[in-house]
């Protein structure tokens, strides 16, 4: 190896508008080489990412690869650099093969013909070579979640990448999944000579595949290291700040509070807020376990953790997109259970999606039609819709949260805070008495999350609802909810903190407390 190789990082920096994502970031990844990437929600793990897939250009700085100087200005200059990016969001296309995937945009050919013969040989031997229990002719729709997430990194092999960047691989992934990829991670730059860049919060899993850690913080590298020689305590105080507790002792406090932060009494949540709306006692699901809180009317509960600590998984379940295992579960006092959305919306629920691009909205519909649509049996007699009423409710919720754009057009006009304002009017319309809200402000602009925040506390403060708001922002939780609680690995104890008692950097030691436990999903 040649002093030359590698992908080399050299003062990087990147903002948007006034905030500094990232400051002078140094990083170098070796062939054959595993380095972990740890970090907070909001570190700029994110942003790093897209800076070496090509997705964003950097301010400053430049990136190296194999001694190659060259600018990326788009993902294709990456690709053609053999870098190779596997993102959370999984980007495999439902309608098309596993080989189709695998060759999408380097079809093999024969003549001016596509080979789907060859293509689906080369699929087929992928698939057996890197354990996914499929065939180049199935559909990739049919697929489980695992095998979608093993057949990203074998796309990104099939390209003949040599620097690969995984982004939380393993947060949908049962822990014999979690095992077998691991296994292929260590293969792959041992056997294969891949660098590998994985983006990880589960220290078992950091220590037990990659030879280097760095962590970032507040967009700055604040540990550089291999692990060999790095302890577990100092990467949590790394992360989560140099006064936060040791390791060790987060993981004897498993939920207790942590120093100066006391939760909350059942007797001063009372004082404060209505009865209780939503009650759950040890709720267990889908990898979801002995979950316990409560919310009432009125108060915004805020939901802290790290990613596949089972906070969206939660949501769902209440909303009855997911299945109840065990435990109970009451609404206003009554038993609830709900087996499907429907059913969740009829009892007075409304949920805000984090992917309101995918499962939030219908994008063909106009911002009207998609605000109605949850509450059309209430204008409806004999099967006939008063689209007259139903248009002049819609408009009423609509200008309440002041939506900018012709709302006659697809929502899909409107920019990335208009529509999720457009969303807020619709939970506003089905008048619910419990909103659940999953990353509510992602991917809006400051204007725009200052006017959700605003709605979100006037529907709380005066209409009585129960807010529950799932944030990977610890500042807008501590901002926004009366009362926060934190998951960790699908738990949940039922602390509940006052926000004016406890601060980001404690929010993230409980979040950490059980870092080294396998997370769910």
């Amino acid at each position: 190896m040649s002093a030359a190789d590698g992908l080399v990082v050299t003062g990087i920096s990147k903002s948007y508008g006034p905030t500094k994502a990232l400051t002078s970031v140094d990083l170098t990844i070796r062939p054959g080489q595993v380095v972990a990437l740890i970090g907070h929600n909001g570190a700029g793990k994110s942003t790093l990412l897209r800076a070496l897939s090509g997705a964003e250009v950097p301010d400053t700085g430049s990136i190296t690869v194999d001694g190659d100087s060259t600018p990326f200005t788009s993902p294709k200059d990456a690709s053609r650099a053999g870098i190779a990016c596997v993102y959370q969001e999984l980007s495999l296309v439902d309608e098309l093969t596993v080989a189709e995937n695998l060759f999408l945009g380097t079809e093999k050919m024969s003549g001016p013909l596509l080979s789907r013969r060859a293509m689906n040989a080369r699929a087929d031997e992928l698939c057996k070579e890197y354990g996914i229990p499929a065939r180049g002719t199935d559909s990739v729709a049919r697929l489980p979640v695992a095998q979608r997430q093993l057949l990203e990194v074998v796309r990104a092999i099939n390209r003949d990448a040599k620097y690969l960047l995984l982004d939380e691989p393993t947060t949908a992934l049962e822990q014999d999944q979690v095992d077998n990829l691991l296994d292929i991670i260590r293969k792959l730059a041992s056997e294969q000579g891949l660098g590998i860049l994985l983006v990880d919060h589960k220290l078992d899993e950091v220590f037990a595949v990659a030879n280097h850690v760095v962590g970032l913080s507040g967009g700055r590298i604040v540990l550089d290291g291999d692990t060999g020689t790095v302890d577990r305590d100092a990467v949590v105080t790394a992360i989560v700040g140099e006064h936060s507790t040791s390791a060790s002792d987060l993981a004897m406090i498993d939920g207790a509070p942590v120093e100066d932060a006391a939760p909350l009494s059942e007797k001063e949540r009372t004082e404060h807020f209505g009865k209780p709306v939503l009650e759950v006692d040890d709720l267990h699901c889908n990898g979801l376990t002995g979950i316990t809180l409560s919310v009432r009317a009125g108060e915004i509960l805020g939901i802290y953790g790290l990613i596949g600590s089972g906070r969206s998984r939660f949501l769902k379940t209440i909303y009855g997109a997911e299945p109840i295992g065990g435990g109970s579960i009451t609404f206003d006092g009554q038993r609830y259970a709900p087996k499907r959305p429907g059913q969740a919306i009829a009892k007075g629920v409304a949920f805000l999606s984090e992917e309101r691009k995918f499962d939030g909205f219908i994008p063909q519909m106009t911002s009207i039609e998609n605000v109605v649509l949850p509450v059309l049996g209430r204008y409806g007699k004999a099967g006939i819709l008063n689209w007259r009423a139903l248009k002049g409710s819609a408009r009423t919720v609509l200008d309440q949260v002041t939506i900018r754009g012709d709302v006659e057009n697809p929502i899909t006009s409107l920019s990335g805070g208009n529509q999720q304002k457009a969303l807020f009017a619709r939970a506003t319309l089905q008048a619910p008495r419990l909103l659940l809200l999953d990353e509510p402000t992602k991917g809006v602009d400051i204007g725009a999350k200052r006017e959700i925040y605003g709605i979100i506390r006037t529907l709380a403060r005066e209409k009585g609802v129960a807010v529950i708001v799932v944030s990977s922002e610890e500042e807008e939780l501590t901002g926004l909810a009366d009362t926060i609680t934190v998951f960790r690995n699908g738990h949940c104890d039922g602390a509940v903190f006052d926000r004016d008692a406890i601060d980001p950097t404690q929010l993230r030691e409980m979040a950490w407390a059980d870092a080294e436990r396998p997370a769910v999903g």
